[in-house]
C-alpha cells in the first residue's frame, strides 16, 4: 500500500498552455526525509495547481511511491 503525505510547500514557478512547473515539498512518510521535486503538471489538470492537488511521485532518498497531497 501506497503512502500518503502532506507537501510542506508548493508554488507554482511557471504555468501556460501546455502546463504548469510546480516546485514541490514534503517529508517522506517512508524514511522521513525532508526532499523536493520540480514537477510538470499537465494541460488537462493544470487549473488544479491553484487550488489544490494530488501527485504520484517517488522519493529521492528511499526509491519508495509516494502520494502527496497539496491543499
Amino acid at each position: 500500500m501506497v503512502k500518503r503525505t502532506i507537501s510542506t510547500s508548493w508554488e507554482v514557478i511557471s504555468k501556460d498552455d501546455t502546463g504548469a512547473m510546480v516546485d514541490l515539498d514534503y517529508s517522506c512518510p517512508y524514511c522521513h526525509f525532508d526532499t523536493g521535486e520540480l514537477i510538470f503538471v499537465g494541460a488537462s489538470n493544470v487549473d488544479k495547481v491553484d487550488s489544490g492537488f494530488e501527485t504520484d511521485q517517488i522519493c529521492g532518498a528511499c526509491g519508495k511511491d509516494v502520494i502527496i497531497e497539496c491543499r
